[in-house]
């Protein structure tokens, strides 16, 4: 009943799973497969997981199955992230940095009509292309002001999730501000009914994976909100953390080993459906932890919302069979703007680099090559004149500062939503 209960809470803040990874190092020519086979590619991307919040990091945390599949794979510890929540998933889904799609200045918030530029081609719209099948559990929040806008116009074939950043991990109710709430769960584009929705959830995964020909390349992104705000959890993961004091810590120690126990499930489903060794599994946190919310980045300083390592330091892992060396940590410099094009390398579809801000990091992941990446530029906001650039060739980050909340006047782009830009 453990596993089942907390599978629950895990679907309802995670988003679907697909397969690959690659790099632009010496092994791999851009556009070759690690097999013979293009990689079924999982993405898993949790958020608001402190750097201190895993077990491999001396976390009091309960994380068994991350740190088993941590160990087993590579772990990356010098791996950065955007400090806040939608610039590093625009990230993610456009290979390029946040001043090219208009999130340099903030999240997309649920009343902006703001989402991703539509001539910037995402991740799940160049696996299409490359014969994947693309779905998608789990928190969006890059926006949803016109169809164009969703998971499912942009390149997902199915999608089963939250729209917004931040809502009730039970009742599905999103908020901004007190007057403008709403129900947030949707299937695709259209709204589930409330009274179906945890027979569905539970049964999503499984349908993804089971039914998944194992000879079709199967790209599944699985986006938690875990663990942000509100601090929901199962009962049964809360006597863990009987004896810790503090009440948010208490609560967001448990959404953590409750998450451990889904992602449990996933790997397992995965091995059932004859999926997992032709795999590539992918951990993210979306930035740091928040300490007024139960988080602990120790020993970094500065948390969410910061460009202090302890905000755009993250928890991150690869696990694969296919990686040629493993249970070793790799300290190359990688950002999440690189996996866009790791993962179109390990897919075989990485036709040209021209335009993108990340790279091909998988040599440097599988096989310790040296890695392309030797800086990081992680913002460039014409709102507070603010540039933050992390030089890994002189070991320093120049330039911190905090993260600006001003918002500028919006342009208009073609697909007639307004986006932040200069």
């Amino acid at each position: 009943m453990r596993g089942r209960i907390c599978s629950v809470f895990f679907l309802v803040i995670v988003v679907t799973l697909l397969s690959g990874l690659s790099c632009l190092c010496e092994a791999l020519p851009s556009n070759q497969s690690v097999g013979p086979r293009p990689p079924h590619l999982i993405f898993i991307m949790v958020d608001d997981q402190g750097y201190g919040d895993i077990g491999y990091h001396g976390s009091d945390i309960h994380t068994p199955v991350l740190d088993q599949l941590a160990a087993e794979g590579v772990k990356l510890e010098n791996y950065y992230v955007q400090p806040i929540c939608s610039p590093s998933r625009s990230q993610l889904m456009t290979g390029r940095y946040q001043i090219h799609t208009g999130l340099q200045h903030s999240i997309i918030r649920p009343r902006q009509p703001l989402c991703l530029p539509p001539h910037i081609p995402t991740l799940p719209e160049r696996l299409v292309e490359a014969g994947y099948a693309t779905h998608m559990v789990g928190k969006w929040h890059l926006g949803f002001c016109r169809p164009s806008c969703l998971p499912t116009g942009r390149g997902f074939q199915s999608f089963l999730g939250t729209l917004t950043g931040s809502g009730d991990h039970f009742s599905y109710q999103s908020c901004d501000g007190a007057e403008a709430c709403g129900f947030d769960l949707h299937d695709g584009v259209s709204l589930e009914v409330y009274i179906k929705l945890n027979k569905f959830i539970h049964t999503k995964r499984q349908q993804i994976l089971r039914n998944h020909d194992p000879h079709k390349p199967l790209f599944l992104y699985l986006s938690l909100q875990a663990a942000h705000t509100p601090l929901q959890v199962p009962d049964n993961f809360l006597h863990y953390y009987d004896s810790q004091g503090n009440r948010l810590r208490r609560h967001y120690a448990a959404m953590l080993s409750c998450l451990d126990d889904g992602v449990g499930e996933v790997v397992r489903e995965l091995k059932t459906s004859g999926l997992y060794q032709n795999s590539v599994l992918i951990y993210s946190s979306d930035n740091g932890g928040q300490p007024l919310s139960g988080g602990s980045n120790w020993p970094l300083r500065g948390g969410k919302g910061t460009y202090w390592e302890g905000g755009i330091r993250a928890v991150g892992f690869v696990h694969s069979p296919l990686l040629k060396k493993k249970g070793v940590v790799s300290r190359a410099l990688i950002h999440v703007s690189d996996w866009y094009p790791t993962l179109l390398g390990l897919a075989g579809a990485l036709q040209s680099d021209r335009g993108l801000d990340g790279h091909n990091v998988w040599g440097a992941i599988s096989e310790d090559l040296p890695c392309p990446r030797t800086e990081i530029l992680f913002n460039i906001d014409p709102a507070a004149v603010n540039t933050v650039m992390n030089d890994h060739s002189q070991r320093r980050v120049r330039c911190y500062v905090s993260f600006s909340r001003e918002i500028v006047s919006p342009k208009r782009h073609s697909c007639g939503c307004p986006l932040f830009c200069t």
